[in-house]
């Protein structure tokens, strides 16, 4: 499918699910409800977002580590950011996932390796954010009573447990790895690439130890910020939500906003959140609101990436004026 149309229909989605929203949305209410909004701790969660990069960046520096890649954490800190920058303008995670793996393997030329990262750091990261989720709405008496919410969680975590056992442990990437060249399954053109993106994969087998128990300890504090990051926002909006509560609702709003069937999760989140917050009495016209304050917040992430894509800019445009080292 073409791009253009293949964004086109993304932005045609996004749209029809906020006009469904938005019919049961009335406007006075919506537009009252941004009235009440307190700045302090909107402004207060926006500052948590630096300190939940440089703690994503450390630990997947353990990854690249394995890799035998050389990027520092205030390079990988930027590509993150720049992704984010990206994000706002491409459909899709997996359209954000192809600027980060293409800023993280040119660095060392070794792009295999970089996918590998990539792939490895989005299963165990969604793992630990699932897994706290459930937590959350167990810890949560009120969301017990939604069976549902908590089955999808155990059930999704279950799924994500079998593909980790299956890549990443007991060298079994590398008897996959093995047997590709010997299969007419896979086309040719794509044996060279499978077998290197599998033999890196399988690197992620030493992921044992202090390495997997640091790197599970960075990813749970940044789900801790995370939290809190959300919840400051409700709390600006007066929502009346405890941490556990925002929890297992974030927990749901990042994993709906992955599936690539609309812009930036515009549409998506706003009719999740009203279904999951009518759990707690929260009417339509406030759900849409937390979703927008959310989105403002996305929209921070990206400013902060674009800052860092005009220092490279300007970096470079340095470096090769004649005279400068």
């Amino acid at each position: 499918m073409p791009r253009s149309l293949n964004f086109l229909l993304r932005v045609a989605v996004s749209a029809l699910l906020l006009f469904l929203v938005a019919r049961k949305v009335p406007i006075e209410a919506f537009l009252h409800s941004l009235t009440q909004v307190s700045l302090v701790p909107m402004f207060a969660s926006y500052l948590l977002i630096p300190i939940m990069g440089y703690i994503d960046a450390n630990r997947t520096k353990v990854m690249t580590d394995l890799q035998g890649m050389t990027l520092s954490v205030n390079q990988i800190v930027r590509i993150g950011f720049i992704t984010s920058f990206y994000s706002l303008f491409l459909p899709g995670y997996l359209a954000g996932g192809v600027i980060r793996w293409h800023r993280m393997s040119r660095h060392d030329k070794m792009p295999a390796q970089a996918l590998a990262t990539i792939i490895f750091a989005r299963l165990l990261a969604t793992i630990v954010s699932v897994a706290v989720g459930l937590l959350c709405w167990y810890a949560d008496a009120h969301a017990r009573h939604y069976l549902g919410y908590g089955a999808m969680l155990g059930a999704l975590l279950l799924g994500l447990m079998a593909g980790y056992w299956l890549l990443f442990m007991g060298k079994r990437a590398g008897a996959i790895a093995g047997w590709i060249p010997n299969t007419r399954l896979v086309p040719q053109i794509l044996k060279a690439k499978l077998v290197k993106l599998l033999d890196s994969a399988g690197r992620f087998d030493q992921m044992h130890g202090w390495r997997l128990v640091s790197t599970v300890a960075l990813l749970v504090c940044s789900e801790i910020i995370g939290i809190a990051s959300f919840w400051l926002i409700s709390y600006a909006l007066h929502l009346g939500l405890s941490p556990v509560s925002i929890g297992w609702i974030r927990a749901y709003i990042a994993l709906i906003t992955l599936l690539p069937v609309s812009v930036m999760g515009i549409g998506v989140r706003e009719g999740s959140l009203v279904l999951m917050l009518h759990a707690y009495g929260i009417a339509p016209a406030i759900a849409v609101t937390y979703s927008l304050l959310l989105l403002t917040r996305t929209i921070v992430i990206g400013l902060l990436g674009g800052a860092c894509e005009l220092w490279n800019i300007l970096m470079f445009k340095e470096s090769i004026i004649p005279g400068r080292s």
